[in-house]
């Protein structure tokens, strides 16, 4: 059935409403960023496999995958484990779920990575700290 003229404009106002959440989203995580960034890379200092699990998030793969991932890159890491980083990344509001080839994946959310750029900061916290 083609879209009427009235549900293409509901579209593009849902659309524009989306994009004023994200930058709301963005201007208050910037106004609170300092403490907060210093907070979060604090708790991936002291748990490096909660890095590897944020880290291995990629929009794609699944728990299994991302233990597999962790794994294959030299460290042993259980699903169980994985299962519980991702619980709690998933409480602090850095990730979500996302649909994926097969199913869903979890992935890091976007506005996080734009303000703090969480991912590149927490990987070269572990190689200055190798």
């Amino acid at each position: 059935m083609p879209e009427s003229p009235e549900t293409a404009d509901d579209i593009r106002t849902i659309r524009f409403d989306i994009e004023s959440i994200k930058t709301s989203q963005h201007l208050l995580l910037r106004s609170q960023s300092g403490q907060l960034l210093a907070d979060l890379l604090a708790e991936f200092k002291k748990d490096d496999k909660l890095a590897l699990v944020y880290l291995a998030l990629d929009g794609l793969r699944n728990q299994d995958e991302i233990a597999d991932h962790i794994t294959a890159e030299g460290v042993g890491v259980s699903q169980p484990t994985v299962s519980r980083k991702i619980q709690r990344l998933d409480a602090e509001g850095l990730i979500e779920l996302v649909p994926a080839p097969g199913g869903a994946a979890w992935a890091r959310k976007e506005v996080v990575e734009k303000v703090f750029r969480l991912s590149h900061k927490i990987a070269k916290q572990r190689q200055a700290g190798s």
